[in-house]
């Protein structure tokens, strides 16, 4: 028998009595949000302000449901599921000698539903007890074992976590489920597999399958360690930190609908739920709580992770559930402490919750004032400025909007509200930038003819071909006859000696300077970085594959019988590289007048100077090392083959050298220490 005790009672809507407190009522964590560049501190979203369950022998309990304002527990210890009122009291507890190990429970109208792993059953049963054997009370409806459709194959059946939809079609988390979901309908007949994890092989992995035959293919996918009910038929997983969407959205045919954007939590989850107004909880086993809405936008995250076993109000040692009631406030189940932790939503979370339901609503307008509030309140607060430049954008206050989506890094945002802008622009101005146009050209075409004249500009034209005539701007104009002529300008470099070391390394400088102008300054849409203080590694990045490629190819040539020299594949690849510096800018230039969607434009673009730049350095390894075709294409392959490995070398030596200098370091330490 359970031993029924007296609870502490919380008033979930304004006021907290007969709970534990701190005594300096302080919040024992700090709360985050998503900035533009990641988490930063934010406002308190959810106090701790007690806990209930603490005399129900709620250790090692695996699951909690919250359903007409009852919170339904699996108790595993206990083999039991407890049904209690929101203030922790103890309504009744159904027990049936078929439980093993109740690890998971659902809740409907018409049954309650187990997922017992030990048993490796699934139960249905009644919301009334037999009242004639209070040890064994549950009544069971439904007993859903392992499907024997071949299509469920030899795959374990072991429940963990259930969600039933209304037309009582069952999802069934379970252990080794690598396939996904397990679905059954409302009998509990096998329906298929949902959500199946992609098997995701880090670096060392890929290669090591390189090399070794079966080595990680045979890898399985990691199987969902949760699952629930979300907005409009779909179904919330859970996932290990080995995947990389550590929770999903699944639509009817297991594709996850949360955009590309979502911040996915590198955590260990180990519940997920979602409210009556959608909005998704989080918490993973190590204490870790996340705040989503229904489009995967993060609102807040908060640690309360007991790290010292203080037992501190507000602090988990090893959660493994969370439910949220009708008032919007939190109930985390720890299971090594053996209660439940309450959280009061602050003022905060009404008014982005608010905000947010708006503005999903696409009721940006009426979310305007919502959304300028909690920027007052957190100036950094990304989704505000998207928000707030959707409801600007809605008022035709283009300029302003732009602004707000420029903060928040909302590229698709500001695209579109730069395409009003700029449409309106030509709509105003198009006649006198038609006419700016026709007069440029006419300027053009008169000033190359008055040019052509050898009586004008005559002083002009003797200042420039002075200029011509000095070797080292002799050297740089050269690179322009690679446009029309590759081959000569290969051999001019070679035989001629129409060029050196120093004109070489001037354009190799101008390389890496257009190709940082390109990445740092394009137009806001289409800026590859936006640190500076990255410049360095874009420098090492550039220049280490450049110069990786003229000393694998001098060593490449070396060995199969090339006749270039090391100082001529160095100035016949820097040349190679004139139309990037030459093409390259104008486009960077453009993009500052682009939006979205005119993206392939520059991708087009961009793509035909990188294959450009390619094939001019395909020819320089063939008319340096006077190859044939074929023997160039070899030689091409084994240089890349060359990098490769370098590559793969230098990170192995890299990290064989920092295990050594931390083993040596940690020697010093130990001698100084031994010493003093």
């Amino acid at each position: 028998m359970i031993i029924i005790s007296s609870l502490l009672l919380v008033n979930t809507k304004n006021s907290v009595s007969a709970l534990t407190k701190n005594d300096d009522n302080g919040v024992p964590y700090q709360t985050y949000t998503l900035g533009v560049n990641g988490l930063i501190p934010t406002q308190t979203a959810y106090i701790p302000v007690g806990t209930i369950g603490d005399n129900l022998n709620l250790a090692k309990a695996s699951d909690l449901y919250f359903y007409n304002n009852n919170i339904y527990i699996a108790n595993t210890a206990d083999k039991s599921i407890q049904q209690t009122t929101i203030n922790g009291e103890l309504i009744k507890a159904y027990t049936s000698s078929e439980f093993k190990s109740p690890k998971g429970v659902f809740v409907t109208d018409e049954a309650i539903y187990v997922a017992d792993d030990t048993a490796k059953k699934v139960f249905k049963i009644k919301h009334e007890t037999n009242d004639t054997d209070l040890t064994n009370n549950a009544i069971i409806d439904l007993v859903v074992e392992k499907p024997v459709s071949p299509l469920f194959g030899s795959n374990e059946f072991s429940p963990t976590k259930i969600a039933v939809k209304s037309n009582g079609n069952m999802y069934i988390a379970g252990l080794g489920s690598n396939n996904g979901i397990i679905e059954t309908n409302y009998l509990g007949e096998f329906l298929g597999f949902i959500g199946i994890n992609n098997v995701e092989k880090s670096l060392r992995e890929t290669i090591y399958d390189l090399f070794v035959k079966g080595s990680t293919a045979s890898k399985k996918p990691s199987a969902p360690t949760n699952v629930a009910l979300g907005e409009k038929g779909s179904i919330l997983t859970t996932n290990s930190k080995d995947v990389r969407e550590t929770f999903k959205r699944l639509n009817i045919t297991g594709i996850n609908t949360l955009p590309d954007t979502t911040h996915y939590p590198s955590i260990d989850a180990a519940d997920i739920t979602m409210s009556t107004n959608n909005f998704i909880y989080l918490v993973g086993q190590a204490g870790e709580v996340y705040q989503y809405d229904s489009k995967g936008n993060l609102l807040f995250y908060f640690n309360t992770k007991d790290e010292s076993q203080t037992k501190i109000l507000g602090l988990t040692v090893r959660p493994s559930g969370i439910i949220v009631d009708n008032s919007g406030n939190l109930y985390i189940l720890d299971s090594q402490n053996g209660n439940i932790q309450v959280y009061q939503k602050t003022v905060f979370v009404e008014l982005v919750q608010q905000a947010v339901t708006l503005y999903n609503e696409g009721r940006y307008i009426e979310s305007k004032s919502l959304w300028k509030e909690i920027l007052k309140e957190n100036s950094s607060f990304a989704l505000a400025h998207t928000a707030l430049g959707s409801a600007l954008s809605k008022e035709g206050n283009y300029e302003e909007a732009l602004k707000e989506f420029k903060i928040a890094e909302d590229y698709n945002g500001y695209s579109s509200t730069y395409w009003e802008i700029r449409n309106q622009a030509i709509q105003k101005n198009l006649p006198l930038w038609c006419g700016l146009i026709i007069l440029i050209i006419v300027l053009i075409i008169i000033l190359v003819k008055l040019f052509k004249n050898p009586n004008t500009f005559k002083f002009l034209k003797e200042k420039i071909n002075k200029i011509k005539s000095k070797k080292l701007v002799n050297e740089l104009l050269y690179g322009f006859n690679i446009f029309k002529h590759p081959l000569d300008t290969y051999y001019g470099i070679k035989k001629q000696k129409k060029t050196s070391v120093l004109s070489a390394t001037i354009i190799l400088i101008l390389f890496v300077v257009v190709y940082l102008v390109d990445i740092y300054f394009s137009g806001f849409l289409f800026r590859s970085a936006q640190s500076v203080s990255s410049v360095f590694s874009q420098l090492l990045i550039i220049l280490g594959i450049f110069f990786l490629f003229i000393i694998v190819n001098y060593f490449v040539s070396t060995l199969s019988d090339g006749e270039g020299w090391l100082k001529d594949i160095y100035m016949a690849a820097c040349y190679a590289l004139v139309p990037f510096i030459v093409l390259t800018l104008p486009m960077t230039l453009l993009s500052h007048v682009l939006t979205f969607n005119e993206k392939f434009l520059i991708d087009l673009y961009k793509n035909i100077v990188l294959i450009w730049t390619l094939i001019l350095l395909f020819q320089s390894i063939k008319e340096i090392q006077n190859y044939s075709f074929w023997k160039t294409v070899f030689s091409a392959l084994i240089i890349i083959f060359g990098m490769v490995l370098l590559v793969i070398i230098g990170l192995l030596v890299y990290s064989f050298l920092g295990q050594l200098i931390e083993f040596i370091v940690g020697i010093i330490r130990e001698v100084i220490y031994r010493a003093g």
